[in-house]
């Protein structure tokens, strides 16, 4: 299988001159979530650094995973997710029709298309509209829509196959996808083939300078392969007979530029292009020691990022995660940051629901989960929808309750929200409601808590443990004691224990189906789910039914039968006060096969 390969070569220029300046490690592709199929595989991860060229400037990742790994079914974005996005890209069909004077009759071309909420502003217009996207699933979409869309790669078959069925477009876009596409020459040639010769191809990307600037290092992941200035791209096109001929800038996912580009000498070169060109020089956005600092920054948002969280695992919070984007993967796996700190994600996107989330292994849900919960702080990795999401009228519910959300980018904040000015059942929240504090010190939040410097330990504060009408049977919660950046310390038991045993079990198999005469018998699940079925000895007909989760630790003391049915594939380690030694097993328990009430005719 083809995996990819490591850049020797910048994709612009050609030059092996490329100054690596930031390593985020290893990392599994940051749109690539797990059914539980496939959390039983293998996951690959790659290594994601970045560098610049420096002989045009190009700031690249030095490894290219294979598209067809990238964009396969497992792809998850969608565009129409938030409606500050669909906004912007409406705003951007009508400012691009005006812009050009386009008429009924021209035909739009958008690669990357997703979904197809931009295409969809043009078709209201009444333009021919035709999108290209690789990912099958996300293709489906888009034509389920009645947004006509080829599923495939850009390429010369496709844009000729498109020239013959469709003619050539007046206007080509690609947003957020030129960055995605390693065969920069095949792109050219494509676009020559498919862009009538008063064409406007038409591109928009994040921009390096403000990526920089706002530390949105979770931009980086390995879908981008590029991420981009104008300096490289106008010397870029310039070589291929094509030439930038104006650029606007726009705030949508955390800063980006549009860019207008023509065939030469065909349109006016705007001042903005110079303008911007003067930026770039005047940030040093080209500048070694530049690049190195944003690399320490880098470094330092991590350990402030951590040192957040782990305190408020310390104080026993709940956290959890607002959104599902791929930018919070790269938080979560360059962090270190799983399961352990964060129960679970909350997801608007129906084709993200029950999967996971790639490397961490975080479960995702529906957004609802949130008013069932007592979560106690959500962080929002969409940071650049903030405004948008604390709307939701979901996550104003949970602010009324007393939740907080977390920003992570720039600078990890806690967002303070005053609803005391808000009427019970007004469902919007502006932002003169909303205070911003920022811990300067990880001290502050110690001070802010009540924690003192001596607490080394989790102080639990919520005993969650279930014990009504179970026959004495527990089931617990099992929180770390103790969290740092070198990893997680969790104590399972505090109990006398004469034999500790690893135990798989298959998807829909049964152990047990027995109860003990002496000893306690307590398990704790490391993965999988449990459906477990619990009687008293005397009372084998008197059955309860409970769930058992990854984390959790179940109590069972003697004479309670138990019979234990893996929901999926499921690992636990099974400790008992009692040996397993020679006959002391076998004399010490009873079977019995006990059955679910509700599979029974009574």
């Amino acid at each position: 299988m083809n995996f990819g390969r490591k850049l020797t070569n910048c994709r612009m220029c050609d030059s092996t001159d490329l100054y690596e300046f930031l390593d985020l490690g290893f990392l599994p592709p940051a749109d690539r979530i797990l059914n539980d199929e496939r959390m039983n595989e293998p996951e690959i991860h790659f290594p994601l650094k970045v560098a610049q060229c420096q002989n045009c400037g190009l700031t690249q990742l030095t490894y290219v995973v294979a598209p067809e790994i990238l964009y396969g079914e497992a792809y998850s974005y969608e565009s129409s997710i938030t409606e500050t996005g669909k906004k912007h890209f409406f705003d951007m069909a009508d400012s691009i029709l005006e812009k050009f004077a386009l008429k009924n009759n021209d035909l739009i071309i958008d690669i990357g298309s997703n979904v197809g909420i931009l295409l969809e502003g043009f078709k209201r217009k009444g333009l021919r509209v035709l999108g290209i996207d690789p990912a099958p699933k996300i293709a489906e979409i888009a034509n389920k829509r009645e947004i006509e869309t080829w599923n495939g790669f850009i390429d010369k078959n496709i844009s000729e196959l498109i020239v013959n069925k469709k003619g050539r477009a007046k206007i080509i876009t690609a947003t957020n996808v030129f960055a995605h596409i390693d065969d920069k020459q095949g792109l050219i040639e494509s676009i020559k083939i498919l862009l009538e010769e008063d064409g406007i191809f038409i591109i928009e990307v994040p921009y390096l300078a403000d990526l920089i600037d706002n530390l949105e290092y979770d931009t980086i992941y390995l879908d981008h392969l590029e991420y981009l200035s104008l300096k490289p791209l106008i010397k870029f096109f310039e070589k291929h007979g094509f030439e930038i001929f104006d650029v606007e800038k726009y705030s949508i996912h955390g800063n980006s530029i549009r860019i207008f580009i023509s065939r030469k000498n065909f349109m006016n070169i705007s001042e903005n292009v110079y303008k911007l060109l003067e930026l770039e020089e005047k940030k040093g956005i080209y500048d070694k020691n530049n690049l190195d600092e944003f690399a320490r920054k880098v470094c330092v948002h991590k350990k402030e990022f951590l040192e957040l969280v782990y305190e408020l695992k310390k104080q026993g919070k709940k956290i959890v995660g607002i959104s599902a984007p791929a930018k919070g993967n790269t938080l979560l796996n360059y962090c270190k940051i799983h399961n352990h700190h964060i129960d679970y994600m909350t997801e608007k996107s129906k084709i993200k629901l029950g999967y996971y989330t790639p490397g961490m292994h975080i479960p995702i849900i529906e957004e609802e989960n949130l008013l069932r919960d007592n979560a106690d702080y959500g962080i929002i990795f969409a940071w650049n929808f903030a405004d948008e999401i604390i709307k939701n009228p979901i996550n104003q519910e949970f602010l009324r309750r007393g939740g907080k959300f977390i920003k992570p980018i720039p600078k990890p904040i806690i967002m303070e929200t005053n609803i005391e000015n808000l009427r019970k059942n007004d469902i919007s929240i502006n932002k003169e409601h909303i205070e911003i504090k920022e811990f300067k010190d990880i001290k502050e939040i110690r001070n802010n808590s009540g924690f003192t410097e001596s607490d080394n330990y989790i102080e639990i504060k919520k005993d969650i443990e279930k014990t009504e009408n179970l026959f004495g049977v527990k089931l617990k919660k099992i929180d770390p004691i103790f969290i740092d950046n070198r990893g997680i310390i969790t104590d399972l038991l505090n109990e006398p224990i004469k034999n500790v045993g690893l135990i798989t079990t298959e998807k829909n198999a049964i152990r047990a189906s027995h109860y003990h005469k002496k000893s306690w018998q307590y398990s704790y699940i490391l993965q999988g789910k449990f459906e477990v079925l619990i009687a008293p000895y005397d009372q084998p007909i008197n059955v309860k039914k409970i769930v058992i989760n990854p984390g959790e630790l179940i109590t069972i003391p003697p004479l309670v039968i138990h019979q234990f049915k893996a929901i999926e594939k499921a690992i636990m380690i099974n400790m008992e006060s009692e040996s397993r030694a020679e006959q002391g097993y076998e004399d010490d328990t009873i079977r019995v096969k006990i059955y679910d009430k509700s599979e029974l005719n009574l």
